[in-house]
């Protein structure tokens, strides 16, 4: 009975995987190369983070699992009434079924539902805005009380902070889930470790740490956060919140010993991409 419920759920995955672009783009490049279909998956990974394509594109449109939302602008103050706050529509990624499955598969479902709240408030954050308990709620179609134990169980686990509107008092301090990431990076764990110790997707782990070495070398060679951002195509927060750490550690043991991967894997990026992208585009 066991074997067949295992069974059932990676059936249920692999059709599932089959729907991503990701997926698609393998299967182009094994039918016209001599390639392995592993040799495949790792060339595609590679080519849309590198060439910026779908979920990675900064002007890419809805992508498959990611949806519209309304939500409370960052700036309101907590306690504020809900009636009296502004709001602004965002961006979420509801579903990204390649981190999400391998997160289910490999630590369960409640897991997976972490994985889905902890990336949606990053990303809201991201876009200067708050999400609810109760937006949570909706969105993941369950109860509140479920959304609000399962925020209680990952802060305290992984001893880092969930950016919702009811932590808003908090989240100054707070260290959020990628930054906890990013910070094990520095001290010298790698990405697999990271990933099983946080009970997250290795993609999303190697995305952070992927994000911080890009942001960290285009820094260097362009010295303007908003020229940085908008190259790299991520946040003004991120890109603060990134060089923050690389002032924390720079003069540590532990960041010395991680200089040469962080300036090869932005290097890397600066010469094929980055470099060639103009401030604004």
């Amino acid at each position: 009975m066991i074997s067949d419920t295992i069974n059932r759920k990676e059936g249920s995955s692999k059709r599932l995987a089959l729907r991503s672009n990701t997926s698609t783009l393998v299967n182009v490049i094994v039918e016209g190369t001599s390639c392995s279909r592993f040799e495949s998956e790792v060339i595609a990974d590679k080519a849309v983070e590198v060439f910026g394509i779908g979920p990675y594109s900064p002007d890419a449109e809805l992508q498959p699992g990611q949806m519209k939302w309304k939500a409370i602008s960052a700036l309101e103050p907590a306690g504020k009434p809900l009636a009296a706050c502004q709001f602004k529509i965002i961006t979420l990624t509801v579903h990204q079924l390649e981190d999400d499955q391998e997160v289910y598969l490999k630590y369960g479902r409640s897991a997976k539902r972490a994985n889905q709240i902890v990336r949606m408030c990053e990303e809201c954050y991201d876009q200067e805005c708050l999400l609810t308990q109760e937006d949570l709620a909706c969105i993941l179609d369950c109860d509140v009380k479920t959304v609000r134990n399962d925020i209680r169980d990952y802060q305290k686990k992984h001893e880092c902070l969930v950016p919702t509107r009811g932590n808003k008092k908090d989240i100054g301090p707070g260290i959020t889930h990628r930054t906890k990431a990013i910070e094990k990076f520095i001290q010298g764990e790698c990405p697999e470790d990271i990933a099983r110790n946080m009970q997250h997707s290795l993609r999303a782990i190697e995305r952070y740490i992927t994000s911080f070495c890009r942001i960290v070398h285009c820094q260097s060679e362009v010295s303007d956060t908003l020229k940085t951002s908008l190259i790299v195509g991520c946040s003004l927060a991120l890109t603060n919140k990134c060089l923050d750490l690389r002032d924390q550690y720079m003069k540590t043991a532990a960041y010395r010993e991680r200089l040469e991967e962080i300036q090869t894997m932005g290097t890397r990026f600066w010469e094929s991409v980055d470099s060639k992208k103009k401030a604004g585009q």
